[in-house]
């Protein structure tokens, strides 16, 4: 049966798990759910992992090098056990290091964009949307009918619409991104977005970026339409389209008329047809009644009067600018949307005006009404009407934010937490992972609230002899037959760090109190002879191994590490 994931879903996942940073942490253990506390722990960790040249894996594939990383499976061995066995350290995620983000379109002169269509089947995968030179992000909302190309761009950051130019584009301004968010966020192909109001109308914070946002949030109005598009211009030239008539008043008669507010006298060249204008608008563009106008009801072709409803507040005077167009008739669910035909009896309807944007509009059409005698059946208008909230009430929703970019700055060796002797290719994301020593049962656990965690087993050595330990090397137990890979070595404390940890076949009780585990004062040999020593204490992971989840796993070609170096990490997760 046919079936649709909407975009709304996608942002709803999206949503979830942006908030899931924010989230209260009030669950020490599992017995507190019981309780009745409601919260849970939903800490996130990103981690690293892999020292091993790629190819030396168990398992690699003849095309896996550290050129060309494997893509990660997401089997069971690996999801729950590997990805833990690789890991050499991990860094808490905070709220702060995550964003809803979109694609980067930087505003180039002389480029068509889309313009915002409510009716567009795809509109998320069009360029609708542009980021300037200024980190202000607009949305187009009207691209001179056809599609032109832009050739001014969009300035300010007033919550009203933006026309810079006579390209016939229209902006709107929706946000603009701080130094400290672009610094952060902003990558070659994509740009954070967010949404400044939450529902206790408290905004995160008040900087001047998120007030201007929040302007512009404030200013939005549900169901209104601001903006019309010509779809057919109607029949153009000759009679077929005299029902465009702009000039001046009383131009070819001089004075001697008075206008009131609901009759005036056009010109002197005006059609000498009686009722030839009936059913068209007449409009004021200067003087005391500009801005308003009225339906016309009647028209005298000799004295070029012509009569119109409702009255507008002031009756226009002498050499006040006037326009005789086709009516255009809105029909819909909202109330107080009006507008305007604009055009000339050579080029029929080229443009659109809004008078009124009105609200609560969930649909409209617009009809093109006249005088019979006039042939306006084939001019077509369609009402654009703005998403739910109005244009810039929520960012996020408006410009497909379902992206979620995570930056976390690894810095130096992270107080020691993190080696500066190897290098990594591995990459993930843990959420709700157990504090280390607290529990064998992983559903009882306390979880981790750790800004940073050691996931290697960290052995102090005694009895040392050969050389030093390298990167890599792989280090076995004499007597329970645990392996583990070396991640660093520092002989001034005769601290050994190892990954991919491996239990051996002895069925003596090790350091953690299980079977097969690196025993204490047992002698420990690398592979290939040449270096021994016997361990002295033992230390475990910071975080529990295989608990919690890892939602994220990405392969690199290797990163090296130094004490004086920082690794910026974006992940850019889409749903």
């Amino acid at each position: 049966m046919p079936a649709l994931v909407t975009n709304k879903f996608r942002m709803f996942n999206a949503k979830q798990f942006r908030e899931s940073f924010d989230e209260d942490s009030g669950m020490t253990t599992f017995a507190n759910t019981v309780a009745g506390d409601t919260y849970l722990e939903s800490n996130m960790y990103l981690f690293i992992g892999g020292v091993q040249n790629w190819a030396n894996v168990a398992g690699a594939a003849a095309a896996d090098n550290d050129t060309t990383p494997p893509t990660p499976t997401d089997s069971v061995s690996n999801t729950y056990y590997n990805h833990w066995k690789d890991m050499i350290a991990a860094k808490k995620v905070v709220s702060t290091d995550v964003t809803h983000c979109i694609p980067r379109y930087n505003w180039a002169n002389n480029t068509s964009y889309f313009a915002y269509d409510n009716t567009q089947n795809a509109m998320l995968a069009n360029t609708f949307y542009v980021m300037t030179d200024e980190y202000n992000v607009y949305k187009c909302l009207a691209n001179n009918n056809t599609g032109g190309t832009s050739v001014a761009k969009p300035t300010g950051q007033a919550a009203t619409i933006v026309t810079p130019g006579s390209d016939g584009y229209k902006w709107k301004y929706m946000y603009t991104i701080s130094a400290a968010s672009a610094l952060k966020f902003v990558t070659t192909n994509y740009i954070p977005v967010q949404q400044v109001r939450y529902q206790n109308t408290v905004m995160a914070s008040a900087t001047q970026e998120n007030t201007l946002q929040r302007a512009v949030e404030n200013a939005a109005t549900d169901g209104a339409i601001n903006i019309y598009r010509k779809t057919a211009n109607g029949t153009v030239g000759g009679a077929e389209y005299l029902i465009f008539e702009t000039n001046t008043l009383d131009n070819g008669f001089g004075s001697g008329y008075s206008h009131t507010t609901t009759s005036v006298r056009i010109h002197s060249t005006a059609s000498a047809s009686d009722d030839v204008y009936i059913g068209s608008d007449i409009f004021f563009t200067s003087g005391d009644a500009e801005g308003q106008g009225g339906t016309i009801t009647d028209y005298d072709g000799t004295t070029k009067v012509i009569t119109f409803a409702p009255a507008v507040s002031t009756a226009a005077a002498q050499s006040d600018s006037f326009q005789v167009a086709p009516r255009l008739q809105i029909l819909g669910d909202g109330s107080g949307a009006n507008c305007r035909a604009n055009g000339t009896n050579t080029s029929g309807l080229t443009d659109v005006i809004t008078i009124a944007a009105g609200s609560g509009y969930t649909n409209a059409a617009v009809s093109v009404l006249a005088n019979s005698s006039w042939n306006t059946d084939d001019a077509t208008v369609q009402a654009i009407i703005e998403p739910k909230g109005g244009h810039g009430f929520d960012a996020t929703e408006e410009l497909g934010g379902y992206n979620v970019m995570i930056n976390v700055r690894l810095e130096n060796d992270e107080s020691g937490e993190f080696t500066v002797a190897n290098d990594f290719r591995k990459i993930g994301l843990i959420s709700h992972p157990n504090a280390a020593n607290t529990t064998n049962d992983d559903d009882l656990g306390i979880p981790a609230t750790i800004s940073l965690g050691d996931q290697a087993l960290r052995v102090t050595v005694q009895s040392f002899s050969g050389s030093a330990y390298s990167s890599d090397q792989l280090v076995t137990g004499s007597v329970s037959g645990a392996t583990g890979r070396v991640v660093d070595w520092t002989s001034g404390t005769s601290k050994l760090r190892m990954s991919q940890v491996t239990k051996g076949a002895n069925a003596s009780n090790g350091w953690d109190g299980t079977p097969g585990s690196f025993q204490s004062n047992e002698a420990l040999t690398v592979s290939g002879g040449g270096t021994t020593a016997n361990t002295s204490a033992i230390e475990g992971p910071d975080l529990k191994q295989y608990t919690g989840d890892i939602l994220y796993v990405e392969n690199r070609s290797p990163i090296s590490r130094a004490s004086d170096q920082i690794e910026d990490v974006k992940l850019i997760i889409n749903f």
